[in-house]
């Protein structure tokens, strides 16, 4: 059986000048075998403020995953840049063979991560949400 990912979560974080009761996390977790994606806004004390749950069609949800396999098998672990903003990011892919790749970053993109946030947006479109997650914080 082809050692394939199961589950990508993306949390991103701010801990510059903000309040603790404000939303300052945020989590995205797409699930392969459920067709599901879950948008998480937590705040400084890691209390949820906000949670939705989106239906994926299950060939959307394949695609995003088959594009996910092709293009992390290079990723470094860190893509962090020296930055005082506060905000930062973390990627975690579950694999079938209960491998967990990590990734870190802050301001700026791992390879490939703008095509990962537009596919991402276009589920939470789809869906006919209205959630503007910051995802990777990136501008």
């Amino acid at each position: 059986m082809k050692d394939r990912i199961t589950c990508f979560k993306l949390h991103w974080y701010d801990w510059g000048l903000c309040c603790a009761d404000d939303a300052v996390q945020e989590e995205i977790t797409v699930y392969r075998n459920k067709d599901i994606l879950v948008i998480k806004e937590l705040n400084g004390y890691g209390v949820i403020c906000s949670c939705e749950i989106i239906h994926i069609e299950a060939d959307k949800a394949e695609v995003f995953f088959e594009f996910l396999e092709k293009v992390s098998a290079d990723w470094a672990d860190d893509y962090s840049v020296e930055v005082c903003d506060g905000s930062a990011w973390k990627m975690r892919m579950w694999r079938s063979s209960h491998k967990v790749k990590k990734v870190c970053g802050t301001v700026e993109y791992p390879p490939h991560g703008k095509e990962i946030e537009n596919l991402i947006r276009s589920y939470i479109i789809d869906g006919k949400s209205t959630a503007e997650p910051r995802l990777f914080g990136c501008c």
